[in-house]
């Protein structure tokens, strides 16, 4: 009897500490019907509330679980952000309708729902645990209306279009470039001249290059390393300004290149390259393969990634000795057998499911997009080895498929699924439906 009376002592103790912890960590907030923890600062309730749509200057930090996420107070940047509707209870934007101008508060939002509903991301994968928070610090300085806003953000990019192109008239006069520009406005400077061929759309180029701002400041460059840039032509993974001069170079040449911003990286910047910044290149083409030789180069790669993924298939399925299989060549092995209903064609088959390719690397799994997952039988709208599987399984049943590249994405890239994938899913039929 003593000794339960110590361990009941003990529990209350223990429930008594958190409960202690708990309130300590929000002491003075409040809470919003929908969950959302709220503290203000300072609040003026005559001040302009935003509205629906309008955009909200903003100083704001985040901490994670009170720890630093981010920090934009004092930014040299101005944030500005949209209000939109809630995407969760609780959210951000429930906050932000809550402030006035010059209010200053404290919001506690899920940072797990966070990760999936705003960014798509699992939580997991970004190391956010279910009880993880993040602790929003904000003073709203400013509210404009839509309107309001994309009128200024116009203006804005007027004056630094304007700006840009004088930097670039002033660049020209200063280094004495009198080169008329081309059709698209790029200036071209031959540097050294080549004897071979030019390359076409379709052709895979290698290039040396260095990039420079108008300022003289290097931002990139090829010509001290052992890697070089390659591309094919015409595919668009360049600026367009590429697109433009690298066909007017002949195998061999050197050129000075002055692309202004429009045909560079226009209103983005992209690392330490600001939004509308003219760039100088020095290019050099080095190497050119032709469409023709390139998409032989991918047919030999191809046959080579095929007879790789059927050898590892084979093995996979000797390994771990797996011999049933359909007439489509799914194997399978039954790890928990059932007596529940078969799916039929038209009925909704709920599942679990977890995928991995041959080697163990996870692929993905049911727990990411909810309790289950469902699939209509017969439709056609998932893998043909997935759909094949679960239509021979009775619900209860655990089955492991394995699944050869014919019956999963075939022999093109999906995503970042290779070429050539064999499969395997993990399933658990949880209950059939009529549709």
């Amino acid at each position: 009897m003593k000794r339960n009376c110590l361990l009941f002592a003990s529990a209350c103790l223990t429930a008594i500490i958190m409960f202690t912890a708990c309130t300590e960590q929000f002491s003075g907030y409040k809470k919003t019907k929908d969950g959302l923890l709220y503290k203000f600062y300072n609040q003026n309730t005559s001040a302009t509330q935003p509205k629906l749509t309008d955009f909200m200057k903003v100083d704001m930090a985040c901490y994670l679980n009170d720890s630093l996420y981010y920090d934009w107070q004092g930014s040299q940047h101005e944030v500005y952000t949209q209000l939109q509707k809630p995407i969760f209870k609780g959210d951000l934007q429930e906050a932000y309708a809550m402030m006035h101008v010059g209010d200053s508060a404290s919001f506690y939002v899920k940072a797990d729902s966070v990760a999936i509903l705003y960014y798509e991301k699992d939580p997991n994968a970004v190391g956010l645990n279910p009880e993880d928070l993040f602790r929003y610090e904000v003073k709203l300085l400013e509210v404009k209306s839509e309107e309001e806003f994309m009128a200024d953000v116009e203006k804005m990019k007027a004056s630094m279009m304007a700006e840009s192109r004088k930097a670039l008239e002033d660049y020209l006069d200063a280094n004495g470039i009198n080169v008329a520009p081309d059709s698209t406005g790029i200036y071209i400077i031959p540097m050294e001249a080549g004897k071979g061929q030019f390359p076409k759309k379709g052709d895979k180029v290698e290039v040396d290059f260095s990039t420079t701002l108008l300022n003289g400041q290097l931002v990139g460059s090829t010509f001290d390393g052992p890697d070089k840039l390659s591309f094919v032509l015409g595919e668009g993974i360049t600026i367009k300004g590429w697109e433009e001069i690298v066909p007017k170079m002949r195998l061999g040449d050197r050129v000075k290149a002055i692309i202004p911003f429009d045909m560079a990286y226009g209103e983005h910047s992209v690392g330490s390259i600001p939004a509308y910044a003219n760039l100088v290149y020095d290019i050099k083409l080095l190497k050119i393969t032709t469409a023709a030789e390139l998409q032989a180069e991918k047919e030999r790669e191809r046959i080579v990634l095929k007879a790789q993924s059927e050898t590892a298939f084979l093995e996979y399925l000797k390994n771990n000795n797996i011999t049933d299989h359909t007439a489509s060549g799914l194997f399978y092995i039954k790890l928990m057998a059932a007596d529940g209903l078969q799916p039929k064609t038209g009925q909704i088959a709920r599942i679990k499911y977890v995928a991995t390719y041959l080697d163990g690397t996870p692929l993905g799994n049911s727990d990411q997009i909810g309790d289950y997952y469902e699939l209509v039988v017969g439709e056609g709208k998932v893998l043909k080895g997935l759909e094949e599987g679960v239509s021979l399984m009775r619900v209860g049943e655990k089955t492991r498929f394995v699944l050869p590249y014919t019956l999963a994405y075939g022999n093109q890239q999906y995503g970042n699924i290779p070429a050539f994938s064999n499969l395997i899913f993990d399933v658990e039929l949880l209950e059939v439906l009529d549709k």
